[in-house]
Parts: C-alpha cells; structure tokens; sequence
C-alpha cells in the first residue's frame, strides 16, 4: 500500500543537510562519490510519481516500507558506478552512509535484497507465476544457425516483415500487452521528456537505430532432464530445460563470432547536444533488426507523441532495407536514409520516356510488372519482340550467351525505396548517412555500465539494466549542460549545491 510519493523537493530537503553534514566530517568520501551526488541532485523524478503510485495500491495491504522514488534512484546510482548485482549494492548500501543518504535512504535503514526484487517485479507487468512455468517448460535442443562471415544472419522465416507491418497497419499489434510497455513509458516520460525540456533532445528528432548482441551467462546446451546418458548417451536431442528461456544463438558479424545471448536495439536521437539512446527493445541473438525496427516503430512512436517529441527522419543500414518498413514509416510521416541492401552492379542508360536501352542503344521489350518485388521487367527486342520487327534489329551477336535473351528491371516512379523524400545519393543524404555510426557509439556506451559483463538471466532483469544504463546517459548531458551553465568544474559545482565556501573547505 503507497499513498504518497515524495516529490523532488523533498527528497532534496532530505538529502542536502545530511550530505552537507558528511562532506564536514569525511569529504574524501563525498567527493570519492562525486559524480554519483551530482546525478542525485538533477535526477528529477516527479514526471514519473504518477506510473510508481500504479505499481502500489492504496486501499489495502502492507505499508511500502521505502518510497519508489528513492528505489528507482538508488538502482541508476547502482548502474552508474558499474555495479549490475543487487546483492553486492545491499552490501555495499549497508556501509556507505553517503550513497545511502544519495539514494534518500537513512543509513542504519536501507532496503534489503527481496525489496529491490520486488520493485523489479512491480514495474514489469507479467505475472510471475507465467515466468516460472515459462522456465519449467522443456524446449528443444538449440543450434547455431548458418551465417556467413561479415553478414548479418538473414531472416528465419522470410517475408515476415511484410506480414508484420501489414497486420501493423490494419490496426493489429501484437506487444499492447508487454511486460515492458511501463519501464519503457516511464523511462520516457521521465528522462526522455526531460532531455527535452532541457533542450538537450530537439522536438524534431532525426534517429539512428542499430542492435548490439548481449551475452547471456546461461548454459545454451541447456540441463538435460531425459534418461539417456544413464544409458551411456551423452549427445543426445531430447528436449531439455534452460534457465533463460529468450536467449538462443545469434551471429555477430562485426566480430564474426557467434554468440548465446540477446540483441539490443537502441533508438538514438543524432541531431541534439548529445547522442541518447530514447527507445530500446530486446529480442533474441537470432532476430533480425528489421524486425526489431518494426515493433519499435509502433511502440515507440506513440511514446515520443505524448512526450513532445516527433520524428523528422530515420537513419539506418541496409538490415532496415525493406519495401514494408519505407511504407511503415511513411504511415508515420517519417523521411528515410537507409542504405540499399543489393546496389545495382551496373546502370541501366533510358531514354527520355524511362524505356531502358540494350547495350547495342535498341528500346527494350516491356514484360510486365512484378507486384510482389515492385518492378518492371525488359527484354531483349531481338528474342521477345514481334516478329515482324525482329528482323529490324541488326544484331548479329546477342549481348547474353542465355537463350532466354539479356533482361533489366526498372523501379516505378511510386517506388519509396528508390525515389525517396530526400533524394538517394544527394548531398543531404550522404550528409545525414554519416551519422549512423552514432548508434553504434552509444551501444559502445552500455559496456561503461556494466551491461556486458551482467550476471542476469530472465527478460525482466535485462530489461531493467539496460534501461538503467540508458537513464545513467541522459543524466552524463544533464550534469554536462549544468556544468557548461555554471561554468564550474564538478567539486565547485557540489560545493555551490550544499551551499558549502571553499573557505570552509580548506579550513
């Protein structure tokens, strides 16, 4: 039962004296936390009193014994320092009297192991019963798929983008009921919205999506549970039991490994003061991004709607190359730059009404359009043409060694993948293309929190440490613009806030 939340101004009334108190008696432990103390002191968390006080009711039940508010504080401050076990942070809480005092907590009282578990469970809405059942279930022994070295994996079931986004846009989703949908509306209610106000994220965003692959520390053989090596079999495909039940195998074509784990797709805002992560999505090591980028879309965009915020345009690599996304995106009055998965090996001369011309400068015999790729087909005028005006065409030597005659493709006019919004290969294209390693200099960003080296196994803990990850690098431009503002450096900046002289500091 919760029937307040304290505000930012409370919280700052309970933290200042205490803090100013301790920087006299030991600063050298104060400062050792400097950069800890100023995330506390411009962590504002009022935007999302409204979605803790959900988690809680306020009828019945037991007391909450800590506010939400200094829960959530307390796990950012957690991430921020590098530390992704809960165990080691109640420890480290329980003989730190200054991050106990950061978090809003008195030191002789700090929160225990089960209470950050259970704050974890109330912010992701799936019933835990569901999830143990989930880790029950037997599943079939995984393996590795078959990629090739320096490419991405290539969809399991192909087409299922075309499928996806057009149950999209009849009005069907599949994720309204994700456990997620409320750590994701908090984290952009909150800090989304508060780079915003700030003026640190534009209201006219310009994005850049991209997945990191995320090892998981799960055994992918998984426990065998069956019979078989009684009888001396030891490599055997009967089903069996795994701890993390969403990670499989997934190919990282950066490195050209192979790995057991997640990906992470990250939307970064590329066109504020600083490069932000403002949406994220897990899926498992094997999913494409194309399909990941379409369920963010649908996701995301709603969030950044009741934000403030809007998206002028969309930077992505050739993975996001899909006739299906261009439309989609279009739905959402959103302009593209992404990069063409199969460039055309070699240009096709036209005349001045679009026909193409053959190598030896004859019109092309129209053969149709081919509505399931978009395009139009040519043939050679020589074998596919009437034969009254075969005979016109002075070819002696074919230009294909095929019976079946040379043959081009052309694009319709109409064609958002080609023709589109801003121009394919203009300058302004080629300009805005060069911010796309922006994402994967942000995903970089998620290794200084800790994220790769994380003892976690379940969705919902991964979900929480990447999204802590991701408010601990709003909070890097909040204390940076502060800093800018005030034109002092991080102790000056301290000692301004606990309304300490530095007489009193050299004293």
């Amino acid at each position: 039962m919760l029937d307040h939340v304290r505000t930012h101004e409370e919280y700052l009334n309970f933290m200042l004296p205490r803090i100013r108190r301790l920087f006299l008696e030991k600063p050298g432990q104060v400062l050792f936390y400097l950069d800890a103390a100023l995330k506390a002191y411009v962590m504002n968390l009022d935007r999302g009193i409204e979605l803790l006080q959900g988690c809680y009711s306020k009828d019945f039940g037991r007391p909450a014994e800590f506010d939400p508010a200094d829960m959530l504080r307390s796990l950012v401050l957690m991430v921020s320092l590098g530390i992704t076990s809960i165990t080691k942070w109640v420890d480290k809480l329980g003989k730190c009297d200054v991050l106990a005092v950061l978090c809003g907590f008195e030191p002789a009282k700090t929160p225990s192991v089960g209470a950050f578990y259970d704050f974890w469970n109330r912010l992701w809405l799936e019933d835990k019963r569901l999830r143990i059942e989930r880790k029950r279930k037997l599943r079939k022994k995984r393996k590795k798929p078959q990629a090739k070295k320096g490419q991405k994996l290539p969809n399991r079931r192909p087409g299922v983008v075309d499928r996806l986004v057009s149950s999209f846009r009849k009005g069907r989703f599949f994720s309204t009921k994700r456990p997620e949908r409320l750590l994701q509306e908090l984290f952009t209610r909150v800090f989304v919205q508060g780079s915003r106000e700030r003026g640190i994220i534009p209201e006219d965003m310009i994005l850049v999506g991209d997945g990191s692959p995320f090892e998981s520390c799960s055994n992918p053989y998984g426990i065998p549970v069956c019979g078989c090596r009684t009888k001396g079999i030891y490599k055997c495909d009967c089903p069996r039991r795994y701890s993390d039940v969403y990670a499989n195998w997934g190919y990282d074509s950066s490195r050209n490994v192979y790995f057991w784990g997640r990906n992470l797709y990250t939307l970064s805002c590329v066109n504020g003061e600083a490069e932000l992560p403002v949406f994220l999505r897990f899926g498992q090591g094997s999913r494409h991004d194309s399909v990941l980028f379409a369920f963010s879309v649908v996701e995301a965009w709603p969030l950044f709607s009741k934000a403030g915020v809007s998206v002028s345009v969309f930077i992505g690599d050739s993975a996001h190359d899909a006739n299906a996304l261009y439309a989609l995106l279009d739905d959402y009055g959103c302009k593209t730059v992404i990069e063409l998965k199969n460039k055309p090996s070699s240009f096709i001369p036209l005349n001045e009404q679009g026909i193409p011309l053959c190598p030896k400068g004859f019109l092309m015999q129209y053969w149709g359009f081919d509505r399931k790729k978009g395009r139009f087909k040519w043939r050679c005028p020589k074998i596919s043409g009437k034969k009254r005006n075969r005979e016109k065409f002075a070819c002696d030597t074919l230009c294909s060694d095929s019976g079946y005659g040379y043959s081009c493709y052309t694009k319709p006019e109409w064609d958002r993948r080609i023709f589109t919004d801003i121009p394919r290969g203009s300058a302004l294209w080629k300009q805005l293309y060069k911010r796309r390693p922006v994402s994967e200099r942000v995903n970089k960003r998620y290794n200084d929190y800790g994220l790769d080296t994380a003892r976690v196994r379940e969705n919902c803990y991964w979900y929480h440490l990447a999204h802590l990850a991701a408010i601990n690098m709003h909070l890097d431009a909040w204390v940076k613009q502060e800093l800018e503002i005030s034109g002092l450096d991080k102790k000056e900046l301290l000692l301004r806030w606990l309304g300490v002289s530095r007489a009193t500091v050299c004293a």
